[in-house]
């Protein structure tokens, strides 16, 4: 089995799992579904449809290694402050927490 990305920002990850729902993402991140749709429209977020050959719509899921790639890009890059004001507040609190532990050890 392939290693995980080590990941240090447990309010922003999923432990334990390997693919996420579109829904789920859209919590985390504080926007509507359909926002997290255009993510993976545009390659932002990684996506991979799972509906069957055919079928009248799209199932998206997320798997958790793009999930981490994507946040790292958004907490390093350019839009850092954007990102980070876009979150929900509750995931900001936590967010905040663990960097004051990391900054402490």
């Amino acid at each position: 089995m392939a290693e995980q990305l080590q990941f240090p920002f447990a309010s922003l990850d999923f432990p334990g799992r390997t693919v996420l729902y579109m829904q789920e993402v859209a919590e985390k991140l504080g926007c509507s579904i359909d926002q997290v749709y255009d993510l993976a429209d545009d390659g932002s977020l990684p996506a991979v449809n799972i509906a069957s050959k055919g079928a009248a719509r799209r199932e998206l899921r997320v798997p958790i290694e793009g999930w981490r790639k994507f946040i790292i890009e958004r907490l390093t890059g350019p839009m850092q402050l954007e990102f980070l004001r876009s979150l929900p507040r509750p995931t900001l609190r936590e967010l905040q927490q663990e960097l004051s532990r990391l900054l402490a050890a």
